[in-house]
């Protein structure tokens, strides 16, 4: 049965742009800083979707937790540098936001908001969405349902009304627990 939907939220990473190579020299380049040997990019890329403190402590495990905040740092200062490198959309992503023009678009990424606002706007998609929401956007980062619920009282919609578009299972159980299809 169709259900009526009046917002689509999507995902960034993975699912309108390709940031996976941005991301993973970035961990790299901070690697190289503390003197560690590279990751392939794919162990990097199964890391990327749960925010920038995840990714840093999963990509530099043999680092104390004293390192952290260095860490961060130079990765953020190196990735911001260079986050629209080989960033790119995916094919077909300006068919499909072309297409659900009449609906109400955001995007609800766990990169922080100015990161996140960066590269939309960098891949020039910005106008294409109502509102842009980063992992620092609500008190909690998906697969917790607070960005979602923050994206929904933005624009005082039920979760009925609206669907999750991503690639990995932190949005999917961020859709389920946010009551979002």
């Amino acid at each position: 049965m169709k259900k009526p939907v009046d917002i689509v939220m999507f995902d960034l990473d993975g699912t309108l742009a390709d940031t996976g190579h941005d991301l993973a020299s970035s961990v790299n380049f901070t690697r190289a800083r503390f003197d560690l040997e590279p990751l392939p990019e794919k162990s990097i890329y199964a890391q990327v979707g749960r925010g920038v403190e995840y990714l840093i402590k999963h990509a530099l495990p043999e680092k104390s937790p004293d390192d952290f905040q260095q860490a961060m740092h130079v990765f953020l200062g190196h990735y911001e540098r260079h986050l629209l490198d080989r960033t790119v959309l995916y094919p077909g992503v300006r068919d499909v936001l072309d297409y659900f023009c009449a609906k109400r678009k955001v995007v609800v990424s766990n990169k922080m908001y100015r990161l996140t606002l960066a590269v939309v706007r960098g891949l020039g998609v910005e106008d294409c969405f109502d509102a842009i929401f980063g992992g620092d956007s609500a008190a909690e980062k998906k697969p917790h349902p607070a960005l979602l619920h923050v994206a929904l009282r933005r624009f005082h919609l039920s979760a009925a009304q609206a669907v999750i578009v991503g690639d990995g299972d932190t949005d999917i159980e961020a859709g389920k627990r946010a009551g979002v299809m």
